[in-house]
């Protein structure tokens, strides 16, 4: 072999055995990651809450008590309002001579006071148009009213999944009155059908099950009493479920969105004012 073979048949060998090494390093770099991957996951057993969507975290965290405060923000919602009444029994008759005429009529409790909302919106803007169009085409007097979900500062204590959990039902069911509202209208804008209505209904319906579900796991059956209203507010939702299923028109779909959806608003005003109080 003469010296430019033998030179060549040498640089030839250093680059397998470089080549060799580099794979080695690899191998020696993949294994080590993966016994990090292994140990980081023995000990970050928390997935992310994406709000509103409650998310399930592993059992092995609810082993770390927290304290947390957090802030719920203040929701203005913009009532289309047709009277106020000084009794039940007047707002409610009210209401039924909406429903036969075709419009939602849903009755509200404010303090010693009953109102009678046909829709709400989550702008100013939206409500004074509809009150425009009702007022010019069926000659409905109706009136703006500012309906207020109260701000509420909460300090939970507990394990770290159960504070998880319950911040999450706070968002999540004030989240699922303001889908319904803008669902219907939505519907009633011509920009959704009444099969991607159902959609959201059924989306929303997965979260709420999913959020029902977790609770449960988390605090058993004796809940403490916020998560015991949040839990009555989901199981609440089984029957709105079912009342919204049972319409077969967009009109109709519509109109029961918004009484759902201001009944579901309506509760939790008053869950956050009984805890306020």
């Amino acid at each position: 072999m003469g010296r430019v073979e033998q030179r060549l048949y040498r640089q030839q060998m250093a680059r397998r055995r470089l080549g060799r090494m580099i794979v080695l390093t690899l191998l020696i770099f993949a294994a080590g990651a993966l016994t990090l991957s292994r140990n980081a996951a023995s000990h970050l057993t928390a997935e992310t809450i994406a709000q509103p969507t409650a998310t399930p975290i592993a059992a092995a965290y609810d082993q770390t008590v927290v304290s947390r405060e957090i802030m719920l923000a203040a929701e203005t919602w913009y009532a289309i309002q047709t009277g106020v009444f000084s009794n039940e029994d007047a707002a409610r008759e009210k209401a039924e001579l909406l429903t036969d005429r075709g419009a939602p009529g849903a009755v509200v409790e404010d303090g010693e006071k009953w109102r009678v909302f046909i829709a709400c919106y989550g702008t100013e803007t939206d409500a004074a148009s509809v009150r425009q169009r009702l007022g010019e085409n069926q000659r409905i007097e109706t009136y703006l009213y500012r309906w207020t979900c109260p701000e509420l500062q909460l300090r939970l204590k507990g394990m770290a999944g159960q504070v998880d959990v319950a911040e999450a039902g706070f968002t999540l069911l004030l989240q699922a009155a303001r889908t319904l509202r803008d669902t219907a209208s939505l519907l009633d804008a011509g920009e959704l059908t009444l099969t991607e209505a159902r959609e959201q209904i059924t989306a929303l319906d997965g979260q709420m099950t999913l959020w029902r579900q977790t609770a449960q796991e988390r605090f058993g059956r004796n809940p403490p009493s916020p998560i015991k209203e949040l839990l009555a507010l989901s199981d609440a939702w089984a029957q709105i479920r079912g009342n919204l299923e049972n319409q077969d028109s967009k009109t109709a779909l519509s109109a029961q969105l918004k009484l759902e959806g201001i009944g579901l608003f309506g509760r939790m005003i008053a869950l956050r004012q009984g805890m306020g109080a």
